[in-house]
C-alpha cells in the first residue's frame, strides 16, 4: 500500500510540469498587441469639413510658429546650468528615441565590407521628470526591482499636428512647452542625470566609437505555424497534408497536456528584443543619422527604438573618456579622435551646427567616400597561384 508521503510528492520528472497543480511552471504573457484601457486617448477627431480656407490657413500658421517656439523653449543659460560630473558605475544617462530608416554598407580601410544601419534621431524632447523618491511613489507593479532607486525621465519624439489629438492628451505636454509627440516613453536615470521637462536632445548624446544598446520590437507577422515559427525542418514530400504539421505535442495520459514551452503554432513578432553593446561606426550630423554596426536591429523600417548606453562591462562609459552628461549642450568641447568628411553641405551651415565644421564624422578604421578607392595588393604566393591556374587552363584547352 503506498504511504501518504509519497502520495503527495509527485515524481521528479512531472513535478515541474503538472498542470493546475502547485509545482507547475510560471507562465507570463509574452506580449500585448492592444494598449491598455488605462492610457489617454490620443488621436481626436478631425472637423476640417466645417473650416473654411482662409480658417484652415490661419491655424496652419498658428501650428506652425508653435511648432518653431517649441523647438527649445528653454534658454541658453538655464541648459548649460544642468551640466553635472560623470560618475563612472553610478551616473546613468538618459536614452534617445530613434527611428530605423534602413540598412547600408561600409567599408574598412583594409577593405573589408560590412553592414550599418540606420537610425535617424526625431524630434526628441524631454517632457517629464520625476526623481527617485517621487517615482517610487508611483510605482505600483511587482517589477519594481527595475527603477529600485532610479529617477526617470518621460521622452517624447515625432512632433504631431495639435488639431489631431485630444484635450486631455495635449495637456501631458503643456509643462514642457512643446506641442504633443507622437511616441513617449519612460527611461530609467540616476539622479544626477535628471533632465528639465523641454530640454531638447541633440545627436551629441552619443559619439562615434561609443557602443550602445539598441532595443525595439520585432517585425509582427501575425499567427504563424510551427514551420515558419520556429524553423522546423519539413516531413517528407510524400506525406499527404502533413509536411508543415508539428507533429506530437503531448505524451502519456498522466501528465495530462503537453509540456510547458513546447514550441507550437502561435503569434509570431511583436516583441521587445535589443541588440547590447553595438559601437557606433558613424553620425551624420545634418538629418541626424546614426550608423550602427550590424544589420540585426530589431523591428520593421520606419519603427521606433530606443538607444541607451550599453550595460555590457568593459564597454560602459568611463571617468577617463566620459560622454557628455548629462546630454550634449551648446558649446561643449567635441573629441577630435575620428574622422572628419564635408558633406553635401555648405561652408556657412557647417558653421553654424554648434560651431562644428563637419557634416559626417567617422571611425578611424572607416574608409571615406572622399578617400581614393581601396587598392588590394597581392603576394607573391598569390601570383604565383594565378600563374599555375592560367597554366592548367592552357593545357586543358589544348587537349
Amino acid at each position: 500500500m503506498m504511504s501518504t508521503s509519497s502520495f503527495l510528492k509527485p515524481p521528479s520528472n512531472w513535478a515541474t510540469q503538472c498542470r493546475g497543480g502547485r509545482w507547475s511552471c510560471k507562465t507570463v504573457k509574452r506580449r500585448k498587441t492592444h494598449p491598455f484601457k488605462y492610457l489617454t486617448k490620443a488621436r481626436a477627431s478631425r472637423h476640417d469639413g466645417y473650416l473654411g480656407k482662409e480658417n484652415q490657413e490661419f491655424l496652419d500658421s498658428i501650428v506652425e510658429e508653435k511648432r518653431k517656439e517649441s523647438v527649445c523653449p528653454l534658454n541658453q543659460e538655464v541648459l548649460i546650468s544642468q551640466k553635472r560630473h560623470f560618475q563612472e558605475g553610478v551616473s546613468r544617462r538618459v536614452g534617445l528615441i530613434c527611428k530605423k530608416i534602413g540598412i547600408l554598407p561600409y567599408w574598412k580601410t583594409n577593405g573589408t565590407r560590412g553592414l550599418t544601419t540606420l537610425l535617424q534621431l526625431v524630434d526628441n524632447h524631454v517632457i517629464k521628470s520625476y526623481s527617485s523618491q517621487e517615482y517610487a511613489k508611483q510605482v505600483v507593479y511587482q517589477n519594481r526591482w527595475r527603477s529600485d532607486g532610479l529617477a526617470c525621465v518621460v521622452m517624447g519624439a515625432e512632433t504631431i499636428d495639435p488639431r489631431g489629438v485630444t484635450s486631455n492628451y495635449a495637456g501631458l505636454f503643456k509643462e514642457a512647452g512643446v506641442l504633443p509627440k507622437k511616441k513617449l516613453t519612460s527611461m530609467y536615470v540616476s539622479d544626477d542625470a535628471i533632465l528639465m521637462p523641454g530640454t531638447p536632445m541633440s545627436i551629441r548624446h552619443f559619439r562615434v566609437g561609443d557602443c550602445v544598446d539598441v532595443f525595439g520590437k520585432t517585425i509582427d507577422h501575425g499567427f504563424e505555424g510551427a514551420v515558419k515559427r520556429w524553423a522546423f525542418r519539413l516531413k517528407p514530400s510524400n506525406n499527404t497534408k502533413d509536411r508543415r504539421r508539428p507533429g506530437s505535442i503531448s505524451r502519456g495520459r498522466r501528465a495530462a497536456g503537453p509540456w510547458k514551452g513546447k514550441k507550437m503554432p502561435g503569434h509570431m513578432g511583436s516583441e521587445r528584443r535589443a541588440m547590447m553593446g553595438v559601437p557606433i561606426l558613424r553620425i551624420n550630423y545634418q538629418h541626424n543619422v546614426l550608423y550602427v554596426k550590424g544589420p540585426a536591429v530589431p523591428g520593421p523600417v520606419g519603427s521606433f527604438c530606443f538607444v541607451y548606453d550599453t550595460r555590457i562591462m568593459g564597454k560602459r562609459p568611463t571617468e577617463s573618456n566620459p560622454p557628455p552628461f548629462p546630454t550634449f549642450f551648446p558649446g561643449d568641447t567635441i573629441d577630435s579622435d575620428v574622422k572628419e568628411a564635408e558633406g553635401e553641405v555648405e561652408s556657412s551651415q557647417l558653421e553654424s551646427i554648434d560651431g562644428y565644421k563637419s557634416n559626417n564624422v567617422f571611425g578611424k578604421d572607416m574608409h571615406l567616400y572622399s578617400d581614393p578607392t581601396i587598392v588590394f595588393k597581392e603576394d607573391e604566393s598569390e601570383k604565383k597561384t594565378i600563374r599555375t591556374g592560367a597554366k592548367l587552363a592552357k593545357v586543358r584547352t589544348k587537349k
